[in-house]
């Protein structure tokens, strides 16, 4: 049981951290390189800049972060956000000479990729002067298709939303609301994006202007921390976290690559992976070296690889783990000196305790134990006698010769009673019959109150076999009776033998 019990151990930490991997896209290899690609993992991506932060990953989700974890000030959180310009004008207002038709005119987006925000405009219809009138509305928009970005059109088109960038039907001075869904899919690296908007018919224009947060103000060169002493002098500190020279390694680029026979820092932390692509110290640890020092603040996780859960060994029966006489190492418990078992419940020099792990029986259990145990030998020694009744050939040759010419005897037997009961002699007891001797003696020297039991029960049968053949014999019978008159003594030889060798074989 303790092998399957180890497996499914491993089994519960690997669908454990599969489910915190699933439920946490922020603390991934690629979140964990910098500030800006922590931020590309997922909206809700943050990062802490503090250098003095112990946390093992700095990339995280918002919610992860206290004030034990990461000093707030350092908590970089960019927040997906729209801005409309204070300068926007409404509709039907005059700028000099001309009316508004479009708003607003200016829009700032900041995002995140992967979120989408959406951006309302409203349209007012009006013919060109010296053109004919135009009866529908389509939107125009400069190449965006390039940028990382995505629009998708939605229009209030009398009185029915539809997907697309043109209505049919309008009418002069007709207002139309629609808006624009805007989608970041991914940073280009090509810094803000500018779109612009306009109306078929309308000479005027609107512009979208994206600022993608795909980095961190901190990553840039006027804020980075060349040679610094958080590094140990051989890294820049960046964000607040060190980006060592190609020959160390380690969080705080305190370890010499060559000492530690790699040539990597990725080799170095691989050390600290329980196998290939597997979390650094499984999520519950830091990487010091190519070793794994084991979150304090879980004090049941450790193992070289932060792999083991120290509360799932055996608790003894006054509830603690390894009975309070041991610790426990990755599932199973290291006794102290002096005890033993699984749950180390057992002293080594307890007389209870054996070499299986199971308690001896005390004197009263014994004593409980002790008539099944007495029964069980009754039976051994029962099953002794039957083999070795064949050595007593000649009693049992005179059983067989009895067993042979039992009825008619019986039948005289019975005979001659009745005749006696009829003459009034009912002083005189009746003569013995075999079963009724082998009675008497085995009641004088039966070895056992169980055997007497059987004893009984047999001679209570053979009594009422022979009054049933009493009542059916023949008065003629009593002719042969003195033929028989031995029969007796030689039933009642035979189960004297019988008892004697019993009475031996239990002895």
């Amino acid at each position: 049981m303790k092998p399957l019990r180890i497996v499914l151990h491993w089994l519960s930490i690997s669908f454990v951290i599969f489910i915190v991997s699933a439920d946490n896209p922020c603390d991934s290899e690629e979140g964990r390189l910098s500030c800006g690609q922590c931020i590309k993992q997922n909206p809700n991506c943050a990062w802490c800049s503090d250098p003095h932060s112990t946390v093992g990953s700095r990339c995280q989700q918002r919610s992860f972060f206290t004030d034990a974890t990461c000093n707030a000030n350092y908590i970089y959180a960019p927040v997906t956000e729209m801005k409309i310009s204070p300068q926007t004008l409404p509709i039907e207002s005059r700028q000099g000479d001309k009316i508004i038709q479009l708003e607003p005119q200016q829009v700032v987006l900041r995002m995140k990729a992967g979120e989408t925000l959406t951006v309302p405009f409203k349209y007012l219809h009006k013919s060109m002067p010296g053109r004919p009138p135009l009866t529908d509305f389509q939107i125009q928009t400069s190449a965006w298709e390039k940028t990382g970005a995505q629009l998708e059109f939605m229009i209030n088109c009398n009185g029915a939303e539809i997907k697309g960038n043109k209505c049919s039907g309008i009418s002069e001075g007709q207002v139309i609301e629609w808006k624009i869904k805007v989608t970041l899919n991914q940073c280009m690296n090509s810094g803000d994006i500018a779109i612009s908007i306009g109306v078929i018919g309308y000479q005027s224009v609107s512009a979208i202007f994206i600022t993608p947060l795909c980095g961190c103000d901190c990553e840039k060169l006027q804020r980075q921390e060349k040679n610094s002493v958080l590094c140990h002098q051989h890294g820049n500190l960046i964000c607040g976290q060190c980006v060592c020279d190609a020959t160390r390694g380690g969080s705080k680029c305190e370890c010499p690559l060559a000492s530690y026979g790699v040539k990597t820092a990725a080799e170095l932390e691989d050390k600290c992976r329980e196998q290939p692509g597997a979390q650094v110290c499984n999520g519950k640890g830091v990487c010091r070296c190519g070793q794994c020092e084991c979150d304090r603040k879980i004090a049941t996780v450790g193992g070289k690889f932060c792999q083991c859960d120290h509360d799932s060994c055996p608790r003894g029966a006054n509830g603690k783990l390894c009975s309070g006489n041991g610790v426990c190492d990755c599932g199973t418990c290291k006794c102290e000196d002096g005890y033993s078992k699984e749950d180390c419940s057992c002293k080594s020099d307890d007389a209870q305790c054996i070499e299986s792990g199971q308690k001896k029986p005390t004197p009263a259990e014994e004593k409980t134990t002790e008539v099944p145990q007495t029964t069980t030998r009754a039976e051994t020694t029962a099953q002794v006698t039957e083999t070795e009744q064949p050595a007593t050939e000649e009693a049992k040759e005179s059983e067989q010769e009895t067993e042979t010419t039992q009825p008619a005897a019986e039948s005289v037997t019975e005979t001659s009673q009745a005749t006696e009961m009829d003459d009034g002699d009912s002083e005189n007891p009746p003569t013995h019959e075999p079963g009724n001797l082998t009675e008497e003696v085995t009641q004088t020297e039966q070895p056992s109150e169980g055997e007497e039991e059987k004893e009984q029960s047999s001679t209570e049968s053979t009594a009422t076999e022979e009054g049933e053949a009493a009542s059916s014999a023949e008065p003629g019978a009593q002719t042969t009776a003195a033929s028989y008159n031995s029969i007796p003594v030689i039933s009642l030889i035979n189960s004297i033998i019988a008892i004697s060798l019993y009475r031996f074989i239990i002895n």
